[in-house]
């Protein structure tokens, strides 16, 4: 037997070593597997939260629809996981595609079912993480699928990467999927949010017809006025959302508005001292525990800040720069936040008392208290007290006059000083129309420390037979500085005309004893003095019998001129209408423009149920049209 010489003892047919297999698509399907299966336990997770877990109210056929959606989008999801478990292949292809149609299917029926945002519809949190869900079903679905088809050959032949791998790439995947959804359900919820607002800033020519088709909404409601303008409550309806336009009065324009149809309002704007902020408070319409305070610049309507509360903090009564003053319902607490909602301090009145009316000025907190009998209190009887903005320390406590009482229109503040009228009702005769006399007791306090400056005691008009006709206090320049307008075509207002002398003025509807007849008087004092400076009336037929119908009668300008509105009709039915001005001791009749800024005409009735305000060329008269819409006329 011979050999080769050569000792080459290899044939020339033995195989080369093995390669390590391709891990790629093995892996891949790891991922998509694993973030299907992610996403389809997410779509079950966020609906079931989106259905119990949000604070949203289930009412109506849409709650019905959501629960049965929620039950068998759960029944869906754990079947195809648990099917996914057991199987591969075909089978799963089919169960994923067709859960991710249903999932689509789903979802559109929610979006679509999404109303247009306007008065009393809204978007709830609860659809749009319910959108979300179903996206991830669609998503999980379609991955699941797609897991299938990524490697090649029948599951028994499939290569398996190293276990190791597998976990790094699953664990890797679930991560993914779960930052996606915990992070895209509050921008959901945030999406929400904005589909419901509808806020625009100095863009009449653009929403002009939409604030038209929304006039009607606004309903008979009175105006807050600022020194920028009319600000209306738009759709006063119960409940009341948050929504304001802030009209310009020479015009009727709306300068800006500021709409949230999903926030309810829970009581009327609240003007800072400056009365260049505005604040509007309120919980979400679909959930009361979620409430909000949303501070504007009275300006241009632009959000300075969102202060959120879990539940109500109670009833605002105060804001200044940075601070929101809130006062417990039925209780002597109040508090103090700052813009982002939290608590600075908080202090409490002497015992049995309840905010009433606040004023933030000067590094102080000024409050009138309503008080009723205590131990060391035998009788009910109000307080005016000042605390130090910064810790709540009390600075000073006045009490009123145990038999006199203050309403919160007569709680003013003006700079340095509290101005407040003691008033007592004396009646003169019992019944339900007994006459009655109301004596007024002006007194000045010093905001630093509580010094009584001025008073002026024995101030009276005449007897009455109407309640309503208590008598309102105002001021003539309310504010240090009242700052520039804005007009609705975006430009500076000029600024309102002011006297040297700052006035408080009493305005009261009264029966005469020297005359016949119902009259509505004014008194003149100077602010800083307490002097009075005149007395004068004009005649009255019809007697207002609802307080806010004799509170816009009258109004004081910050040139110290005091206009008036009376009826001088003794039939309600047949009214005969005047406006007056009272400048310096002397009445002079003022004619009412025919047609109002939005040249509709004047109805004949327009006082009965009018507000007049103070505007920089005069006087706005904001009246009841015949479509039960407030229209206004102006006077210079």
């Amino acid at each position: 037997m011979s050999h080769n010489a050569s000792g080459a003892g290899r044939s020339s047919t033995d195989a080369a070593p093995p390669r390590a297999p391709k891990n790629g698509r093995p892996l891949a399907r790891v991922f998509l597997r694993a973030a299907g299966i992610t996403a389809l336990a997410c779509w079950a997770v966020l609906l079931v939260w989106a259905s119990f877990g949000t604070g949203a109210t289930s009412t109506g056929s849409s709650g019905v629809y959501m629960i049965i959606g929620t039950v068998g989008s759960v029944l869906i999801a754990a079947a195809v996981i648990a099917t996914a478990a057991a199987h591969t292949g075909l089978r799963i292809i089919i169960a994923a595609l067709a859960t991710a149609v249903f999932a689509a299917a789903a979802g559109w029926a929610v979006y679509s079912s999404m109303p247009e945002a306007g008065p009393g519809q809204f978007i709830t949190h609860r659809a749009g993480v319910a959108a979300l869900a179903y996206g991830f079903g669609v998503v999980g679905g379609g991955l699941l699928a797609l897991s299938e088809f990524v490697v090649e050959g029948y599951a028994g032949g499939r290569a398996r990467p190293p276990k190791s791998m597998r976990r790094k790439v699953g664990v890797f995947a679930v991560a993914v999927v779960l930052l996606l959804a915990a992070a895209l359900a509050p921008a959901m919820q945030r999406w929400a949010e904005l589909a419901n607002q509808d806020v625009r800033t100095g863009d009449t020519a653009v929403n002009e017809a939409g604030l038209d088709g929304l006039a009607a909404l606004s309903g008979v409601e009175r105006f807050t006025d600022t020194p920028y303008g009319l600000l209306r409550t738009d759709h006063p309806a119960d409940p009341t959302p948050q929504a304001v336009t802030m009209l310009d009065p020479a015009t009727g324009a709306a300068v800006w508005y500021h709409r949230r149809w999903n926030w309810l309002a829970s009581q009327p704007p609240v003007l800072s001292h400056p009365q260049d902020l505005v604040a509007l408070t309120g919980p979400r319409a679909d959930d009361r525990g979620d409430f909000q305070v949303r501070v504007l610049r009275a300006r241009d309507g632009e959000e300075v800040a969102t202060a959120g509360f879990d539940g109500s903090p109670g009833t605002l009564l105060a804001l200044a720069d940075d601070r929101l003053l809130f006062a417990e319902d039925g209780s002597a607490l109040f508090h103090v936040y700052d813009f982002g909602g939290n608590l600075l301090w908080d202090a409490e009145m002497p015992p049995g008392c309840e905010g009433n009316a606040a004023q933030v000025a000067a590094g102080r907190v000024a409050l009138l208290a309503k008080c009723v009998p205590a131990p060391d209190r035998p009788v009910a009887r109000d307080y005016v007290l000042a605390f130090d903005l910064d810790d709540g320390a009390t600075a000073w406590e006045q009490e009123v006059d145990k038999t006199a009482e203050v309403v919160p229109d007569s709680f003013l503040v003006s700079g340095d000083t509290v101005l407040i009228d003691s008033r007592i009702e004396h009646r003169v005769t019992d019944g339900p129309f007994s006459a009655r006399r109301f004596e007024h007791k002006l007194i000045a306090y010093g905001l630093e420390d509580g010094a009584e400056r001025w008073h002026m005691r024995d101030q009276s008009f005449g007897s009455t037979n109407s309640s309503a006709c208590g008598g309102t206090l105002h001021l003539s320049q309310p504010t240090a500085a009242l700052g520039e307008g804005v007009a609705a075509g975006g430009g500076a207002r000029a600024d309102v005309p002011k006297a040297e002398r700052r006035t408080v003025q009493i305005i009261e509807c009264y029966t005469a004893k020297d005359r016949e007849g119902s009259w509505l008087g004014v008194m003149s004092y100077d602010a800083d003095t307490g002097e009075r400076l005149y007395k004068k009336a004009v005649r009255l037929g019809y007697t207002p019998l609802d307080p806010e119908v004799a509170r816009g009668w009258g109004t004081v300008l910050p040139d110290n001129r005091a206009v008036l509105a009376a009826d001088q009709s003794l039939d309600p039915n047949r009214p005969d209408c005047h406006l007056y001005e009272v400048a310096g001791g002397d009445v002079a009749e003022v004619a009412l423009p025919a047609a109002g800024t939005e040249g509709t005409a004047v109805p004949a009735n327009w006082c009965h149920d009018a507000q007049i305000s103070a505007v920089a060329t005069g006087a706005a008269i904001s009246y009841v049209d015949e479509d039960g819409t407030r229209g206004i006329a102006v006077v210079s």
